[in-house]
């Protein structure tokens, strides 16, 4: 008779450090704003930024999408984002 086979426990879902239509983790916005002369930032400081940097992106993406439509194509590429 075989052994039943022991299933490993489930993982832990981490909890979402912040709620926005995008994710853009937090770590990299902090490293970011630290190398760029912030000493300290708060959480509230680090949301904000992320959510401005996710509408830029976002406003970027729009654009670059639509110039390469108007080009007949579905690939975006550097020289739609450069025209932005």
């Amino acid at each position: 008779m075989a052994k039943p086979v022991k299933k490993a426990p489930a993982k832990k879902k981490a909890k979402a450090a912040h709620t926005s239509q995008f994710d853009l983790p937090l770590a990299p916005v902090i490293r970011i704003a630290k190398r760029s002369g912030a000493v300290r930032i708060s959480m509230g400081g680090t949301r904000a930024i992320v959510v401005s940097t996710e509408e830029y992106i976002a406003a970027i993406a729009r654009e670059a999408a639509h110039s390469a439509a108007s080009d007949g194509r579905k690939t975006i590429r550097a020289e739609d984002i450069e025209k932005y």
